[in-house]
């Protein structure tokens, strides 16, 4: 038997172009016994060399940024999306505004650069900065919106761009192209090349206000770094296209609306991009970390920092001793390889390997017009043919770690113990969802416990087979005490979030009989690791699991833990109540409006997840909802006079109203319209992704009288699909509904929606709408 307990910890603290490397390579190669953690502030990650094309209007926001959320389940990696509070090297612990300490063996920062904003008065306040990037790009927005609007108005606008590196020129060619295109315009000096100007142009251009833009550095030339004659045909086309260079002019000042220069001129200006040097925060040197001469964490050749061997840096965060380079993307990139295979090498005490970086890249400057400046050493090209180049490079790079390969899940069967299609049968499902897709199927449940003696009589009210949600026992003083027990395995790396979600998941079978929770046990499944990891974990889930029960005025008061193949966990939840202010599932009444408090999709959006499929916003759409607690809900329809309510789980929303019904001669008449999806669930349902228990939920449809008229509408397969911390149902009089119903949405359930109605049907008859 081969076991692979976690012995040690890597975390990745940014999501540069370096660790999406790493990533890759450690889910194609991944290292037994080794656990990693990715922290990044944004998990949708813009890759640099694409901004100006996405700027100019030629790239979509998908071709120029990569979701770190599929390439970390890729990498079997643990995601934090926040920001890193501090790091104490010494304990190996990081630490957090908003959730609970994390302790490492292993560490690896990328965090890239910001522009030196700080040497200049008045550019934090007054002025854009290019970095971070989706910061940026979120305000170039508005300026280009202002420009459009000034220059449709018969106004000027100037941009002024502060910097004369490659990041200046490509803006300023880019942001060119994109505000005249934007105003039906092109560059005049385009027109002229072209010869295409007429007197009707002329006449329509003069009706428009006009883009001034210009680059200011304190350089005697643009773009240092590159050779001459590279600059001297940017400086050309700049000038061709009427953007203003000015040269020799150290800016001391920014002000709102104005530039001050050294020799005390002021431009005026309506906007201020700002795109010089590189630096970096204090943060990793209060850490301990060293500093190198250009003020970036220094390395060793091993991308090891000369301070602490168990940390590496990589990417703009980093200089190598004595071999400086310019902090450009395409080092970053290159670093990746070297860094994800010395941090395999130093996990598992091997000799390290001496990265030896490029004295020269190819540099590619986009011009903004499907040409680019290419430039090596003394080595020159422009035109056309370098754009395609950059063009190939860009998009293979995102598409790199975009479009994951499927990795399939094997399994360990003796040759001759299956005929070969209940083997592929198995093969097809072998990667089994967690969360309440890995319960059992309702058809195995309902043959297993029919078979049950029944306890019921005297003090014990519900027997095991029974539809309610929760056990009910009568109590001497009159009370009635409600227990409930649920356990699902993890869908999630991170313990915390799984702690929080996994206990809203278990309170609702008690919220949905209108019932306070007062108190829990817990049951917790450890994966086989190092004590001081399992410790981590545990610590995380049950935190997770306080805050919680915290936040629903339960209390935690005992449980039990073990060893499991993957983290899970559950809790028996005890409520106390009177047998007239219970919810039951089955007292729904003729005449009762359906409504759902949140939408359905969890199932095959876990499912996509789990496939490297699903995108950061589904996902992060997806727990939000999750982590909102049933209470309010549960409230909300006692108070509105419901006769019955349920939670829906892992039977779906079909197989939870086929419990409502049991025992009732009702009929229902269900709009499929009006059921709430999550964003993305329709999407990976129609690629056909479903969740393991999907397809025994399925088996019910047989009771839908119209089954065929809508078993091809995308909303169909929602009635099946298995829900992990979902919503309530509930059956409200007609009376009640449209103000129950509006009460559910100001609580902040905004997809609440009414579903269907009950009617008076000795058929049982259900039909879609």
């Amino acid at each position: 038997m081969k076991l692979s307990p976690i012995v040690k910890h890597l975390v990745l603290v940014g999501g540069g172009h370096s660790h999406l490397a790493v990533l890759r390579q450690f889910g194609m190669k991944p290292i037994p016994g080794l656990a990693v953690t990715l922290i990044s502030r944004e998990v949708v990650t813009p890759y640099s060399g694409s901004m100006p094309a996405f700027i100019a209007g030629d790239y979509s926001f998908d071709d120029m940024h990569i979701d770190l959320h599929p390439l970390a389940q890729f990498a079997g990696a643990r995601l934090i999306q926040t920001e890193v509070q501090h790091i104490d090297l010494d304990l190996r612990v990081i630490t957090f505004d908003d959730r609970p300490d994390l302790h490492f063996d292993l560490l690896s920062l990328n965090i890239g650069s910001h522009p030196k904003r700080d040497l200049i008065a008045g550019a934090n306040e007054h002025a854009l900065a290019v970095k971070p990037i989706d910061r940026f790009l979120e305000n170039w927005e508005t300026i280009k919106s202002a420009a459009v609007a000034a220059m449709q108005e018969g106004k000027d606008y100037t941009l002024s761009i502060v910097g004369g590196g490659p990041a200046s020129v490509e803006l300023a060619f880019s942001m060119h192209v994109a505000i005249n295109r934007a105003t039906g315009a092109t560059a005049t000096a385009e027109k002229k090349e072209e010869g295409k100007r007429t007197a009707k142009g002329t006449a329509k251009e003069r009706l428009k206000g006009r883009l001034l833009l210009r680059i200011v550095t304190a350089d005697s030339h643009l773009l240092n770094l590159h050779n001459a004659r590279g600059r001297q045909f940017a400086l050309q086309e700049l000038t061709r296209r009427g953007i203003e260079v000015v040269l020799n002019a150290m800016v001391v000042r920014i002000d709102k609306g104005k530039v001050t220069l050294a020799d005390q001129t002021i431009l005026e200006t309506d906007a201020i991009i700002y795109a010089t040097g590189a630096s970096l925060p204090d943060w990793p040197f209060q850490c301990g970390l060293h500093r190198s001469e250009d003020g970036f964490i220094e390395v060793k050749p091993s991308l090891q920092t000369s301070s602490h061997d168990f940390v590496f840096a990589a990417g703009d965060a980093a200089t190598i001793q004595g071999q400086p380079r310019p902090k450009s993307g395409v080092y970053a990139v290159r670093q990746g390889k070297i860094l994800a295979e010395n941090l395999r090498r130093y996990a598992t005490g091997r000799k390290l390997k001496t990265y030896f970086p490029q004295r020269q890249a190819l540099a590619l400057i986009s011009m903004g017009n499907h040409e680019a400046i290419a430039t090596r050493g003394e080595w020159f090209f422009s035109g056309k043919q370098m754009w395609r180049l950059k063009d190939f490079i860009d998009r293979r790079f995102v598409e790199k770690f975009s479009k994951l390969p499927e990795m399939p899940a094997e399994l360990d069967i003796a040759s001759g113990l299956l005929d070969r299609e209940a083997e592929q049968r198995l093969r097809n499902h072998a990667m089994r969802c967690a969360g309440c897709g890995a319960k059992v199927a309702s058809s195995v449940l309902e043959e297993v416990l029919h078979e049950l003696p029944d306890p019921s009589g005297g003090d014990v009210l519900t027997t095991p087979g029974g539809i309610e949600d929760a056990s009910q026992v009568q109590l001497p003083d009159g009370r009635i005490l409600l227990q409930s027990l649920d356990f699902i395995k993890a869908f999630t790396q991170d313990p915390w979030l799984f702690g929080m979600i996994a206990t809203n998941h278990c309170l609702s079978d008690i919220f949905a009989m209108g019932v306070q929770p007062h108190s829990a046990l817990a049951v917790a499944g450890l994966p086989f690791a190092e004590k001081k990891y399992a410790k981590q974990q545990l610590r995380e889930l049950m935190l997770g699991c306080s805050r919680a029960l915290q936040e629903n005025d339960c209390k935690l008061i005992g449980g039990h833990s073990a060893e499991a193949e993957q983290l899970q966990f559950g809790l028996s939840v005890n409520g106390f109540s009177v047998q007239k202010t219970i919810l039951s599932k089955s007292n729904i009444k003729a005449g009762d409006v359906l409504i759902l408090s949140k939408p359905l999709g969890s199932g095959t959006l876990l499912a996509a997840d789990m496939r490297y499929q699903a995108r950061h916003s589904w996902i992060d759409d997806l727990y939000n909802s999750m982590l909102i607690s049933n209470r309010d809900a549960s409230q909300i329809f006692v108070r509105h006079g419901a006769n019955a309510c349920t939670d829906i789980t892992g039977f779906g929303l079909f197989g939870h109203l086929l419990e409502m019904l049991s025992d009732a001669e009702l009929g229902l008449r269900l709009n499929l319209d009006a059921i709430p999806a999550f964003d993305g669930a329709l999407s990976t349902l129609e690629q056909g992704i479903i969740s393991s228990l999907h397809k025994d939920n399925a088996m019910s449809a047989t009771r839908i009288e119209n089954n065929e008229a809508f078993a091809k509408r995308a909303k169909y397969p929602l009635l099946f699909d298995p829900q992990t911390a979902g919503g309530l149902l509930a059956g409200v009089p007609e009376g009640k509904a449209h103000d129950c119903l509006q009460d559910l949405q100001a609580a902040g359930l905004i997809d609440a929606a009414i579903i269907g109605t009950v009617s008076a049907d000795d058929g049982n008859e259900i039909r879609l709408s």
